[in-house]
This record gives structure tokens, C-alpha cells and sequence, in this order.
């Protein structure tokens, strides 16, 4: 079984922490459901399958012998604030596909601000 993380944040490509993924293969750009918002140094997603809004990101498929492991390491990466969870993600070419991904355990903070893009700038992450 193929374990897929779809990242929208700090992880992504040209990231900082990128390398925490671990050697996982690039699949495609992806889109969920939900609402994105800057907590500050990073990003957290509050899925909603009925938003109108997308939040922007990436699609990995984890190394099937390193993938429990991986999402442990990813997991303590992530901290208390986030919870994993599997969604469905919206590839470019319109087709579906389940995914791990990190959401906010608990709704943001009253001072985080909706990124209405629904895109994490990947300078933002770098830094």
C-alpha cells in the first residue's frame, strides 16, 4: 500500500524542512477543501469539504519501507497543534486521491489571518 502526504506548507519543495520527508517522490501539485491560515512562522489548514476556498499544495508518495518511521518523525515535527489525517486531494489533471496530510487540531487563533490564496509562500517557509 502506497502511503501519500500532501504538504502545503513548511514541507514543501525549495522548503526548509523539506528534507524531512525523507527521499518521498514528488507526484503532482494538488488542492484540497479547506481554509489556510498564517499562524506566524507557519501555516495550518482547517479542512472543510464544503469550503469554497482551495488550499494549495503538494503531493509525495513516502517510501514504503521508511513510511512508518517517516510519519513518526513527522509527527513529532508537528507537534500537539496538528493532527493527521486522511483526505482526498484534487490533482491538476481533475482526478481524486486519498492523502495523509496535517490539520489544526483545535480552530486558529483569533490573531491568524486567512491566507486567501490558499497558497503558502514557499520564501515564507525558507526562512
Amino acid at each position: 500500500m502506497t502511503r501519500s502526504i500532501f504538504v502545503y506548507g513548511t514541507l514543501k519543495r525549495r522548503s526548509r524542512y523539506h528534507h524531512l520527508l525523507g527521499g518521498a517522490r514528488f507526484v503532482a501539485k494538488a488542492s484540497m477543501r479547506g481554509v489556510l491560515y498564517d499562524l506566524g512562522a507557519y501555516p495550518g489548514l482547517v479542512q472543510k469539504r464544503t469550503a469554497a476556498h482551495s488550499v494549495l499544495g503538494e503531493l509525495y508518495e513516502l517510501p514504503e519501507d521508511r513510511a512508518p518511521r517517516l510519519l513518526r518523525a513527522l509527527d513529532r515535527y508537528e507537534g500537539r497543534e496538528f493532527l493527521l489525517r486522511r483526505v482526498f486531494v484534487r490533482l491538476r489533471n481533475g482526478r481524486r486521491r486519498a492523502a495523509w496530510t496535517y490539520v489544526l487540531k483545535d480552530a486558529p487563533a483569533r490573531a491568524a489571518r486567512p491566507i486567501r490564496s490558499g497558497r503558502y509562500p514557499v520564501r515564507r517557509a525558507a526562512s
